[in-house]
């Protein structure tokens, strides 16, 4: 029988179908799965695990998680910022939605300034800085009809000045596109990164915070936090291993909102807050692991107590993954610096010198003693030949500090190993000159010339005195001067010629250090004569926008922090 035709519509659609080009989704395997079996330690040197092995303990462990949001609400009580406030709840404005709006837009406003000013900021600094702002301009809208140069005004001596260019330009373009909104910032983490100076990290705190949506942060201390529960060695800026933490933040966070029904509430904030303060309090660079509320889910932990209880046999052989399955992402881990906690007590008074010891019989104090068999030997043998592993329990008033103290000491240094360490770069060093201009008038006061750096790169749209950078190779005392007098003759400010400026005094170099810069300022003073103060453009043309200044109010100038050590040297010589 022949085989039965389809009909005509289901042929059409079939052969458009299938002349089509397939569409290719290309599905991204996580790089961290949950373990199909339960997970043994990592001990090191070895630290033979599968990739399985990094996931979240955390993320299983309801204890914990509340645990840590309880901790958190202890230091809310305790260790009080003014943008830290309550969480608003949209349940209690039912019927209100324009105030709802309005109340919103200001908090997460509020929560967006605040976490502008802490990057690279301590919070002790940042509290003056945050309640001037916030006193100056409350809301999105204040912000974006500010003058620019009051902006950078109310942000000097805070640092990374491009920070608040960007605060300003992302006020402004938030008003452009808010089409009359009540609430000017949107909820959503994606939409909050399209406008200018808004980063993942800081989306995510201002859509957790305020909105109550589970979106992660990751920031150093984060990072921090996470590289220790998960028992990852790497480096945390390194790309993989940032969308590593990434997606794990992700998972943590929507997994600990789960608890509740509700699409938001206060828990993500409070989340991702107390993973802020946790990593800048206590899980630090030199951690206090006795006193975080989660150290039973860290992984790092849980092998620095497997060491510091000398639980590896020799003769035991570690259980090696399959090479399909072993994992590829922690890099080799270097113990040999870490130092063994010390057997006295920090805080407990020697009562005599120690005798001296053999320096030939010395052994080295590290982590790889605790690789051998048994217990390890002293660390050295005293001037008669014994062994001095017990001399502190014959010598009443040498006393050790309790076994688990030195333990959690071991501990708490062996966590301080992760994450790994990443090479510093050398930082690039530059000298340049500064000259301050100093025009003196008939009637005795004086005038100084500033001129504003450019709008983007190093300290954007700051105030500076003219300067120019030196080759190395010119950077010495009869160089700089030739070149600080030839650069003060080149500028054109108008109707004075800089030409008559004649040399008053150089000072001591100045040093400034920045993130990728160390600059080195050589600062110069000269003066111009002008006779009549009304015949002076205080307003330069040119490539560079310049002014003349009176010295009373230089103050008021929104100069950088080093051009500010300049203005205090010549100040002192007037």
């Amino acid at each position: 029988m022949a085989p039965r035709k389809k009909p005509t519509a289901i042929r059409k659609a079939t052969k458009s179908v299938v002349s089509r080009p397939a569409k290719v989704i290309k599905v991204t395997k996580p790089a961290i799965t949950a373990p199909t079996s339960p997970q043994s330690t990592a001990l090191p040197p070895s630290r033979a695990h599968h990739a399985s092995y990094h996931y979240p303990l955390l993320s299983d462990d309801k204890a914990s998680s509340d645990a840590l949001l309880a901790w958190f609400e202890g230091v809310e009580e305790t260790r009080s910022m003014p943008w830290r406030k309550r969480w608003i709840d949209p349940k209690d404005f039912e019927g209100r939605e324009q105030e709802l709006g309005s109340v919103l837009g200001k908090r997460a406003y509020e929560v967006w300034v605040s976490e502008v000013m802490l990057q690279q900021t301590r919070v002790s600094t940042v509290i003056p800085y945050f309640n001037k702002w916030i006193s100056k301009w409350p809301t999105v809208e204040n912000l974006a009809a500010a003058n620019h140069d009051d902006v950078l005004s109310v942000w000097k001596g805070l640092g990374y000045y491009s920070r608040a260019t960007r605060l300003h330009e992302g006020a402004k373009a938030m008003i452009a596109k808010s089409f009359g909104s009540s609430c000017l910032l949107p909820s959503d983490a994606t939409e909050l990164q399209e406008f200018p100076g808004i980063g993942r990290y800081t989306a995510g705190a201002v859509s957790s915070i305020a909105f109550g949506k589970a979106e992660p942060v990751l920031d150093g201390n984060v990072a921090r936090v996470l590289s220790r529960q998960l028992g990852l060695y790497m480096d945390v800026k390194d790309k993989k291993a940032s969308d590593i933490l990434w997606e794990q933040a992700d998972q943590l966070i929507k997994r600990v909102s789960n608890y509740t029904e509700a699409s938001t509430s206060a828990i993500p904030g409070q989340w991702n807050q107390a993973l802020m303060e946790l990593g800048s309090t206590i899980c630090t660079p030199r951690p206090r692991c006795d006193e975080c509320p989660i150290q039973g889910t860290c992984r790092v932990y849980s092998e620095g107590q497997a060491l510091s209880d000398k639980r590896q046999s020799p003769t035991v052989v570690p259980v090696v993954p399959d090479i399909e399955d072993a994992c590829s992402l922690c890099e080799l881990l270097d113990t040999e610096d870490l130092v063994t906690a010390p057997e006295q007590d920090d805080n407990e008074e020697k009562t005599r010198p120690t005798k001296k010891r053999k320096t030939g019989t010395k052994q080295a104090n590290t982590i790889s003693q605790y690789f051998l068999v048994g217990t390890p030997k002293s660390i050295a043998e005293t001037e008669d030949g014994d062994e001095s592993g017990d001399s502190a329990s014959n010598d009443p008033k040498k006393r050790k500090a309790p076994v688990s103290a030195a333990n959690s000491k071991f501990t708490s240094s062996y966590c301080s190993l992760f994450p790994k360490k990443s090479a510093k770069k050398k930082v690039a060093e530059e000298d340049c000159v500064v000259c301050l201009i100093e025009m003196a008038l008939s009637d005795g006061s004086s005038k100084w010339l500033i001129e504003q750096r450019p709008a983007k790169g190093l300290l954007a749209s700051l105030w500076q005195f003219p300067q120019c950078t030196l080759a190395a190779s010119q950077s010495t005392p009869a160089n700089r001067k030739t070149s600080a007098q030839d650069f003060v003759s080149s500028l054109d400010i108008g109707d004075i010629d800089t030409s008559k400026a004649h040399y008053v005094a150089s000072f001591p170099p100045l040093v400034h250090v920045f993130t990728h810069l160390k600059l080195t300022m050589h600062a110069y003073h000269y003066k111009i004569t002008a006779d009549k103060a009304e015949d002076v453009d205080l307003a330069c043309n040119g490539p560079l926008a310049r002014k003349w200044v009176d010295t009373e109010t230089m103050d008021d100038e929104t100069l950088s922090t080093g051009m500010r050590k300049c203005w205090e040297l010549v100040e002192k010589s007037l």
